[in-house]
């Protein structure tokens, strides 16, 4: 992992401007002068804070302009260098949703920020707008690129953001994610104050800016252009003047959706062209075999209800956007994150303006006549574009080869499951005439598909069928590049990089999309199952851990309205999520499963004076107590920055911690925004406007021994969007202790367990991390177990809590 930081300062294209603060020039013979403090922003000496959509100016293709992705040749860096998260920025279309960011402050000396003005209502304001060569707007669509056109509304303060002091600098919080695709203005006022109780002051450069005169150059009056149209738009609001603004900028947010939204359109196209495989689900005939049995084989004893559940093994082809690395080494993997199959919209539109005549009008390849087609004339393929990002501008991802993935296929076994019923006191049932409903799972992070196989006797006993694959690089889905037979890449059986990678985050992204469309694919291959004991058109979800982090963008999808004679050919009725969560890089930061390995991985990278020290503390003082470890170099990272931390903070050496903790807080910026179109907080607006009844469990604890969901956070700290809770809410749910009695229209719930663990939905043992007592976590597993299977029995109109010693409010 090379630059894990994203400079926050970043050296914009930019020039022309000019004009810092030059604090020895503001001085008076006769009396003590103190000068202004300002707001940081002179884009030619590459001061400018970020989120900031003046790094779009000079886009050749919609995305953020990051210095370094041209080499010294003005030509595009290879792929394999965004795995570099500076580098990566430059591969969207604008900003995370949801990342809390900072608007930079110059302090003269022993004056600060006034704490108490940085978190006061007004001090900051955000104007939700659109801007100019909008794709949506009419009017706004003729107005120039990077000029506010007009404005939406305001955001609430204290609802949507909040705002406090951090360093020199004020920080933006938000409450809720901006809209995808969205763009919004930040404004900072007088009513920002410093240690002297004056009001903060505009930078010489944006003071200059704002003026309404015309400058000189061409950059300057681009600026101040752009600048003008900030406040000029957010001043029509009518309750603020341009004499309260120090500072505004605009902020595009990043798309999410348009891609797998084009994966959705491909699949159900592909019903009447040939030219596009359909995913069709094949079980072959094979011997009868139980749950209990395959179990057995593990060495692992369950219950008799098992033996009531029949097992088969299937397969179905699926589109792999993913790459195929072409080596063993971690580093391998960083070229193969998504690429598009035709040229950028805008990169096109640039081309055929200075080509003219000489542009081709017929397809000059059988790719660019496909592309054409499938974009309604709006893409091609001239080779024009090498980077090939994939953004709302190219929303036709290349598939890189096409997956032979194993499917696990169960179905209740009618004579037991009904002696089982009859045990607990339910009457018989029998298969509906359509067949059985069918529940799809998808397993958690490092597991497998056969882990979800914990669920199939309860959902036997309510009359459901079950399929599940594994997530790429996961189970029976590794990559064994040199056939040796051993998988190189495999987060069940090695790293749990093969899937979240850390060494180039767009792959971790498109990891997340790839299982999202795999689902997409799994849930219309299940319609052209030659089972009649199958019914594909009643279809519900249930994920656990991972399986619930890319539910949201699956649902999302495969619930949005296409045509009537498609959609129940992709609908799921009923969704359940166990130990889920959104805000995935400030989760995993925080997270005490995960948080010590991620850290130390980001701090060994970083190439500050405390990355210098602890790598070379892992080469000397952590071996004689975390030395056990090795040869698992994760494990012994975890310890050893475990080991470097305790160290530091015994000795009381608090300015190394605070620059460890700017090293992550920079890292979870630059993370964010590359995993945002994969993160499941992007997509619950969409699975809650759909009015998908949705059930979700969270551990919490107890606030004694059984501690929180050590994995997922229920609430991240540093991030009050981050967690299980947030994107429970963002997803409308509504939190519940009590059993809800059967309703005529489904709901959405939230229960919140004081017992159990991470796990719990899938085992009854105990985890002694984190769950304090065996018969508490075997409690807990029952229960949910029971909760989601009734949930889903009932379609979503009934929620059964049996055991109240395990929930609470």
């Amino acid at each position: 992992m090379k630059k894990m930081l994203l400079s926050l300062s970043v050296t914009a294209a930019l020039a022309g401007c000019g004009g810092g603060e030059t604090l020895e020039d503001v001085k008076n013979e006769t009396a003590t002068v103190v000068p202004m403090a300002t707001v940081s922003f002179d884009p030619a000496n590459g001061v400018i804070s970020v989120p900031n959509d003046l790094l779009m100016s000079g886009t050749q293709d919609g995305t953020l302009n990051i210095p370094g992705e041209l080499d010294d040749d003005n030509v595009s860096i290879p792929r394999a260098a965004y795995a570099d998260p500076q580098l990566a920025l430059g591969a969207l279309d604008g900003w995370s949703s949801q990342v809390p960011y900072k608007v930079d402050l110059t302090f003269p000396p022993n004056v600060s920020l006034d704490e108490a003005s940085a978190g006061t209502p007004g001090s900051v304001r955000i104007f939700e707008v659109i801007m100019g060569a909008s794709l949506t707007d009419a009017e706004c669509s003729v107005a120039p690129a990077g000029a506010a056109c007009k404005l939406v509304g305001e955001l609430t303060f204290g609802v949507d953001f909040v705002t406090q002091a951090s360093g020199n600098a004020v920080a933006i919080i938000p409450l809720k994610p901006f809209k995808a695709g969205s763009s919004y203005i930040n404004v900072l006022t007088t009513g920002l104050k410093d240690s002297m109780g004056r009001s903060i002051a505009p930078s010489s450069t944006y003071g200059l800016v704002k003026q309404e005169a015309p400058l000189i150059t061409d950059s300057q009056l681009a600026l101040q252009g752009a600048v003008n149209s900030y406040e000029n738009v957010v001043v029509s609001s009518g309750d603020i003047s341009k004499e309260d603004i120090i500072f505004s900028g605009a902020m595009t947010i990043q798309s999410a959706g348009p891609v797998l939204g084009t994966i959705k359109n491909l699949l159900a196209a592909s019903l009447q062209n040939d030219a596009l495989p359909t995913p069709a689900l094949q079980v072959p005939e094979q011997p009868m075999v139980n749950v209990q049995q395959v179990f057995a084989s593990q060495g692992v004893t369950v219950s008799a209800a098992f033996s009531g559940v029949q097992y088969q093994k299937g397969s179905i082809m699926l589109p792999m956007y993913l790459g195929t690395p072409t080596g063993t080494d971690i580093s391998d993997l960083n070229d193969t994150y998504w690429q598009g199959m035709c040229d950028n919209a805008v990169a096109l539109q640039g081309y055929k303006a200075v080509a003219g005549d000489a542009f081709p009008t017929d397809p000059i390849s059988e790719n660019d006549g496909l592309c054409s087609a499938l974009s309604g004339g709006q893409l091609r393929d001239l080779g024009i574009d090498s980077t090939r990002h994939l953004t709302k501008y190219n929303s036709i991802p290349k598939v890189q080869s096409m997956a032979n993935v194993p499917v696990q296929v169960t179905k209740p076994i009618l004579p037991i499951i009904n002696g089982v019923r009859a045990q607990l006191q339910l009457p018989a049932i029998e298969m509906p005439e359509g067949g059985w409903p069918v529940v799809m799972m998808q397993h958690g992070i490092t597991t497998n598909k056969e882990s979800m196989l914990a669920l199939t006797a309860q959902l036997s006993i309510q009359g459901f069928a079950t399929v599940a694959i594994d997530h790429p690089r996961h189970g029976e889905r590794g990559v064994d590049v040199d056939g040796d037979g051993n998988d190189d890449f495999n987060a069940t059986t090695g790293s749990v990089l093969s899937y979240m990678n850390l060494s180039s985050l767009l792959v971790a992204r498109d990891s997340l999309r790839q299982s999202a469309a795999d689902l997409l694919g799994l849930r219309l291959g299940l319609n052209f199952l030659q089972d009649a004991t199958i019914n594909s058109q009643d279809v519900t979800y249930i994920g656990h851990s991972l399986g619930s982090i890319v539910a949201p963008a699956f649902i999302a999808q495969a619930n949005n309205p296409l045509a009537p004679t498609v959609d129940p050919l992709f609908n799921v009725n009923t969704v359940a999520l166990a130990s889920g969560g959104g805000g995935i890089a400030s989760f995993l930061l925080e997270s005490a499963a995960f948080g010590p390995f991620i850290q130390g991985s980001v701090l060994s990278q970083a190439g500050t004076t405390e990355a210098d020290e602890f790598n070379a503390f892992l080469q000397g003082d952590a071996v004689s107590n975390c030395g056990a470890a090795l040869p698992d170099m994760e494990a012994y990272l975890t310890c050893g920055y475990n080991e470097y931390i305790t160290s530091i903070t015994t000795a009381g050496e608090t300015a190394k911690l605070t620059n460890i903790q700017g090293v992550f807080t920079q890292f979870a910026f630059a993370s964010q925004t590359a995993l945002d179109s994969g993160d499941p907080t992007n997509y619950a607006a969409a699975v809650q406007a759909l009015g998908t009844p949705v059930y979700t469990n969270v551990v919490v604890g107890d606030g004694g021994e059984n501690k929180p969901d050590q994995v997922i956070p229920p609430m991240a700290a540093n991030n009050p969007i981050s967690g299980t809770i947030p994107l429970a809410n963002f997803m409308g749910l509504e939190t519940v202790s009590t059993t809800q009695a059967m309703t005529e229209a489904p709901a959405s719930y939230l229960v919140k367990f004081s017992k159990g663990h991470h796990g719990s939905i899938l085992t009854p043992a105990q985890d002694a991390a984190q769950s304090s007592t065996v018969e508490g976590s075997a409690a807990a597993n029952a229960e949910m177990q029971m909760q989601v299977a009734v949930y889903l029995a009932t379609r979503g109109r009934m929620l059964l809590v049996t055991n109240s010693d395990v929930v609470t409010d």
